[in-house]
């Protein structure tokens, strides 16, 4: 995928340099992530389509946040790779403003969503990467297909119409299948958070 911020560049860093940067981080190492990244928040930004006038700023800075956000709070030895963990964040901040200003989005594709972002964003910070990391342990129990379908989306921001592309099908089938691959997932964190619960584990549990 051609992921490019509206200032030419792709965001990420090379993948040896970035696992330097975490296993050596101070606040260097975190201002360069930062930077790295910023693309990332103007791609989706991009991918939201909309057309806010000054309100852009606005969405920028709220995704430049939840930016931030996933760098404080990500342990790189948990096997779950940056950019989605960051994706989840950014988009998932993004969303929330728009709501918080009543701003309508796009039905289907951002009402499931909701599912990831919040899985990477409920709760205490601390606990979510346990979640993410949790979800993506999961693609095993959806079919090939369905997997492929979430890692296009969730890993590699596409789009549904990009992933149709390049899966050779419609974007009616891709959201058929992703459909059946949240409600799949949806089961499966269900039950994890009542016997998170039953153990007595917070990190599956909601704050009110």
């Amino acid at each position: 995928m051609n992921m490019v911020g509206t200032n030419g560049r792709a965001p990420g860093l090379h993948p040896d340099e970035e696992r330097w940067l975490w296993q050596n981080y101070d606040t260097r190492a975190r201002a360069q992530i930062i930077e790295a990244y910023q693309p990332l928040v103007f791609h989706i930004f991009g991918k939201l389509g909309f057309h806010l006038g000054a309100e852009s700023v606005d969405l920028i800075s709220e995704g430049t946040v939840g930016l931030i956000q996933a760098v404080d709070n990500f342990d790189y030895r948990r096997g779950v790779p940056f950019k989605s963990y960051a994706y989840l964040r950014i988009k998932g901040a993004m969303i929330d403003y728009l709501r918080s200003q009543k701003i309508a989005v796009k039905g289907g594709e951002l009402r499931e969503f909701d599912f990831f972002a919040q899985l990477a964003s409920e709760g205490p910070d601390r606990f979510s990467m346990d979640r993410v990391e949790f979800l993506f342990s999961q693609l095993s129990e959806l079919s090939p297909r369905e997997a492929e379908i979430i890692t296009g989306l969730y890993q590699h921001g596409l789009s549904q119409r990009e992933l149709a592309r390049k899966l050779s099908c419609t974007p009616a089938n891709i959201s058929i299948l992703h459909g059946r691959a949240v409600k799949r997932l949806k089961k499966l964190a269900t039950a994890e958070r009542r016997r998170g619960m039953a153990a007595g584990l917070a990190w599956f549990v909601p704050t009110p």
